[in-house]
């Protein structure tokens, strides 16, 4: 019998992306952003982001050699993956452009929720508490891919 690998690990790269998309359509449907396109593009690139701290995943991948100074002095899901650093960065951003700071931000917090769902969690106090909050939903379950799913399907019918 062949033993399943039971370590938790994170959120598919296309989850992450398609929960972006779907709160990036509700937004722009709901405010007047300037600039839609340009708005999803920040939103996807950043729900991306938190995951640079590991050269395993597909922005680290991307960018080898940063990700793997970064992975260097920080923890994967540490500093990265703390809402305090997002709104510092948020906050410089918001100097030049208030909408692409306000797309980092929710492309970056997009990542961080899914993140909190999979069993290794996120320290969303981090460096002030190393506290996880976290859930059930293992990287590529079943569970994981049903999400996908229906986070797909609501995307089209906000398209339509």
């Amino acid at each position: 019998m062949k033993r399943q690998n039971l370590k938790p690990r994170k959120m598919m790269f296309r989850t992450h992306l398609i929960f972006s998309f779907l709160i990036g359509l509700l937004i722009i449907n709901s405010f007047n952003i300037q600039n839609k396109i340009l708005f999803i593009i920040i939103i996807l690139l950043a729900s991306a982001l938190p995951d640079i701290d590991s050269y395993k995943s597909k922005i680290g991948k991307k960018i080898k050699p940063i990700s793997f100074l970064i992975n260097l002095f920080f923890s994967h899901r540490g500093i990265f993956h703390s809402p305090f650093l997002l709104i510092l960065i948020s906050m410089l951003i918001v100097i030049t452009n208030l909408e692409i700071a306000a797309a980092f931000f929710i492309g970056c917090l997009s990542h961080l929720v899914l993140d909190s769902l999979t069993p290794e969690g996120v320290m969303f106090f981090y460096p002030f508490s190393k506290r996880r909050t976290k859930g059930f939903i293992r990287t590529g379950s079943l569970f994981e891919n049903i999400l996908f799913i229906l986070l797909l399907a609501l995307c089209f019918y906000m398209i339509i």
